[in-house]
């Protein structure tokens, strides 16, 4: 007799609407497709809309993404039960901080089954406030014993937590990234040969990805190849921090170090026309989504030997590894890269993709999820057959 999972409610909670569209839409899609309800729980952002568009429920929940109000932790967390409440979910996937935090408080009192996704440590240990820190970590090793998983996104990540205690290692699971589109995210027939050298920088404009390295580093490679280019895109977070101010941008730009390209919703005809990316961050990325973006379309990679970098990148294959922090590994990895011949680099950027390919196909990170709400909520295994994955699907991305 087969089951049906027409009346099971899947609940996907994150600190913004963005990452939800960017990252899962195809797992989104494809849960929707085999039967499931999907709820989508974040704050509203420009993205909110095109969630709703694909037809997705959606459900608003105001959070700071840099608050550490105790009173905005009690808020979220009586918030999240409403929400809760009101949508039944039959099991929550959370991500990012907060959500996996007080998301798991409320999905454990409402005795709703969830699990944690940590995508990326970010600044978790790194909080200049002792007691914030303390307290951080406390209470996400409290919603990891509420948790029934929780998964991470690279080994180092999960070794991290194992080894300071906020999770046992029974109840981890290695999810290896998000997983790319590699249909979506694929080269032209012939990738294009330009006449200069172009190397970009796309993503979040904050100090931690390296922008600052990036750009003292081209500052040096200009004055020694002046044909070359290099290029800046993404979204400027003032909120933030670490965001790299836009009068910064503005001088570096009449300098005329770097072009600001603005940001994109989809950055494959910026990956199309680039020679090679660079990415030098030493923030603690999960997996860095650009990177998996970039290889998967032939693009070679410059970035750092750094937790969620060196996962996409093998140094001498489909790109160069730097040190993190330091201008003359950059520079020195520029240089190996434009000493390389064109059929070089074609090779380069054809083993990114393979490696896409073989390693960080979402189609994979798609079969875990559904074997893991086989698992708690008594659906069929998709591996029997009764609930068909697809080959592919189709998510563009913003990084």
């Amino acid at each position: 007799m087969s089951i049906t999972t027409k009346h099971k409610t899947v609940a996907l909670v994150s600190n913004t609407s963005w990452s939800l569209y960017n990252f899962r839409l195809g797992l989104i899609r494809q849960l929707k497709k085999i039967g499931y309800h999907v709820v989508v729980i974040a704050p509203r952002d420009n993205f909110t809309t095109k969630l709703v568009a694909e037809g997705i429920s959606f459900r608003e929940i105001p959070m700071s993404n840099y608050g550490t109000s105790p009173l905005q932790a009690l808020k979220t967390i009586f918030r999240l039960r409403r929400i809760y409440k009101s949508v039944q979910p039959d099991f929550v996937f959370h991500y990012t901080i907060k959500p996996n935090i007080f998301g798991t408080f409320a999905a454990y009192t409402s005795k709703i089954p969830s699990v944690i996704i940590t995508t990326g440590l970010g600044h978790l240990f790194d909080f200049k406030n002792i007691f914030i820190r303390l307290m951080t970590v406390t209470l996400y090793r409290i919603a990891a014993l509420l948790s029934k998983e929780v998964w991470f996104l690279n080994d180092n990540d999960l070794d991290v937590f194992v080894y300071k205690r906020i999770v046992a290692k029974k109840k981890t699971r290695l999810l290896r990234s998000e997983g790319i589109d590699t249909d979506w995210f694929s080269p032209r027939k012939e990738k294009r040969q330009l006449s200069s050298p172009r190397f970009l920088f796309a993503g979040r404009l904050i100090w931690d990805k390296g922008v600052g390295e990036y750009v003292e580093a081209a500052r040096i490679i200009k004055k020694r190849y002046p044909k070359v280019k290099f290029e800046l895109l993404g979204f400027i977070d003032q909120e933030n921090p670490n965001g790299v101010p836009y009068e910064q941008i503005d001088a570096w730009q009449k300098e005329k170090i770097i072009n600001y390209l603005g940001e994109t919703t989809d950055v494959r005809s910026y990956l199309e026309r680039t020679t090679c990316l660079i990415f030098p961050s030493f923030y603690r990325e999960g997996v860095s989504r650009i990177l998996m973006e970039a290889a998967s379309m032939e693009t070679p990679i410059i970035t750092t030997d750094n937790v969620g970098c060196r996962d996409i990148v093998e140094h001498g294959k489909n790109g160069y590894l730097c040190e993190p922090k330091n201008v003359d590994s950059l520079v020195d990895a520029i240089e190996s890269f434009l000493r390389l011949d064109e059929q070089d680099r074609m090779v380069m950027g054809k083993l990114g993709r393979k490696k896409m390919m073989n390693e960080f196909s979402e189609d994979k990170v798609i079969r875990k999820y559904i074997d893991t709400l086989t698992e708690y909520i008594g659906l069929p295994s998709p591996s029997n057959s009764t609930i068909p994955l697809p080959t592919s699907t189709t998510t563009p991305s913003d990084n």
